[in-house]
């Protein structure tokens, strides 16, 4: 009589099928994060609301008297500190081009008897009582605090409001030391516009982005697995992980429902909003390089070298925070603005050409410029925006700690949520490889 054959024992393999990740957003985070991912080996999908990627880096090109410019719609200014951003253009060979003008000195219009000198000296001075306090305060204390001359407190405030985005009693005094920093320091921008960065993440990862695929919800599976469905213009998808990398009113205003905890929603309740707009106008002739404030318009106006190392026949605008965005009535078209712009810079030899006017609070998929922080922002409500809630992490310029509102912070975010996620990947996949092991010894017993 023949023996019964011994049961096989189960096959085991070292690796295991890569984990499908959605990363939702494909503006510099949103790209960062899934890069990241998909360079590890994992099953990434980006799905972008938009027709094309970037996000609130949007770079346009205009030809200017057979010139062709390039102008930045959205973030422009690739500032000190921007060590993610220098790596990942390095990586993708993309150039940066010194703007031979400095974000961080601007020279006043109204009130030229306020130097740049002197407002930077304030500036400083703003800055350095911030960093002596050992309590958090506002922009507006800080003003209060060093009693400055009317027409400098003047300057100064509009200077940080216009930068941040953001009233200065709402404001966290942390924010002089990046967004509406003073050091003289130079100022870069991509050759060809900021947006070829993304661009290059867009093609390295290829049709694993998703354009015009609007998110609905996202939601964790309760059932063990540590899954989530995101629900979106086109259906339900179900995913491992999820790395939500919307712009911040998008996850607060309801206009997209995500997974949350108690911790986070009051950590997002100390971050504000900032409303900003930008104007383009063609010039006749090259200008030379400068940065000029109007402080009663809350908007400054730049004049910058290109990619062709002159300057270009372009005078950019930039109006920060809703007080500065009602004092040009921007919701009513350009007119207002470029009035005043004209007014201040009668240096400059405009055309008649098409102006450009880009706004952000009523695009549905940003309804904002940037994130700063509130006073009385804490470690525990960093730790809370970064903290995954279920299988779904986060991203975006809003969630991150030292570079808020700025480009780099998105990067950084982007790459810190990818890299919690291979984190809680390589723990499952150990857990499964322990579960494998018990099932093989168990078969050969």
């Amino acid at each position: 009589m023949s023996r019964a054959p011994h049961p096989e024992a189960p096959s085991v393999t070292t690796r295991t099928p890569p984990r499908r990740v959605a990363v939702l957003g494909a503006g510099f985070a949103g790209l960062a994060a899934a890069t990241k991912l998909a360079d590890a080996g994992l099953d990434v999908t980006v799905l972008e609301a938009r027709g094309r990627v970037g996000g609130r880096v949007w770079s346009q090109h205009l030809d200017v008297a057979g010139r062709d410019c390039v102008v930045e719609r959205g973030a422009e200014f690739i500032l000190d500190g921007y060590s993610t951003f220098a790596a990942l253009a390095e990586q993708h060979s993309l150039r940066l081009v010194d703007s031979g003008m400095s974000y961080y000195v601007r020279e006043l219009a109204e009130t030229p008897e306020v130097t740049s000198e002197v407002l930077s000296h304030a500036g400083q001075r703003a800055a350095a009582l911030a960093r002596e306090l050992e309590r958090p305060v506002s922009v507006e204390e800080i003003l209060q605090l060093l009693d400055l001359p009317m027409a400098v407190d003047q300057a100064l405030r509009a200077r940080i409001e216009v930068s941040a985005a953001t009233a200065a009693d709402l404001v966290t005094a942390e924010a002089l030391d990046h967004v509406a920093s003073f050091e003289p320091l130079p100022s870069y921008r991509v050759a060809g516009g900021n947006q070829r960065l993304a661009v290059e993440m867009y093609r390295t990862l290829g049709e694993r982005v998703h354009c015009c695929e609007v998110v609905r919800s996202v939601e964790n599976i309760d059932d063990g697995r540590g899954a989530a469905v995101v629900r979106t213009s086109s259906g339900e998808h179900l995913f491992d992980h999820v790395v939500v990398a919307l712009p911040l009113t998008v996850l607060t205003g309801g206009h997209v429902y995500v997974p949350t905890s108690d911790a986070r929603d009051e950590a997002l309740a100390r971050l504000r909003q900032g409303h900003a707009a930008k104007l383009h106008l063609p010039l006749r002739s090259t200008p030379s390089t400068s940065a000029v404030l109007s402080v009663p318009g809350r908007f400054w106006t730049w004049t910058a070298v290109d990619e062709h190392d002159t300057v270009a026949p372009v005078m950019n605008s930039f109006a920060g925070s809703e007080h500065g965005l009602a004092a040009m009535a921007v919701d009513a078209g350009p007119e207002q603005w470029i009035r005043a712009a004209r007014r201040i810079r009668n240096d400059l030899d405009f055309n008649e050409q098409e102006p450009l006017l880009s706004t952000w609070s009523d695009d549905p998929f940003s309804l904002g410029a940037y994130a700063t922080h509130a006073p009385g922002t804490t470690v525990e409500d960093q730790t809370a925006l970064e903290a995954a809630v279920g299988a779904v992490s986060f991203a975006g310029e809003y969630a991150e700690a030292e570079f808020t509102g700025l480009m780099e912070g998105a990067l950084r975010s982007g790459i810190r949520a990818a890299q919690a996620v291979l984190a809680a990947a390589r723990g499952e996949s150990d857990r499964t490889g322990a579960r494998t092991d018990e099932v093989h010894r168990a078969g050969t017993r």
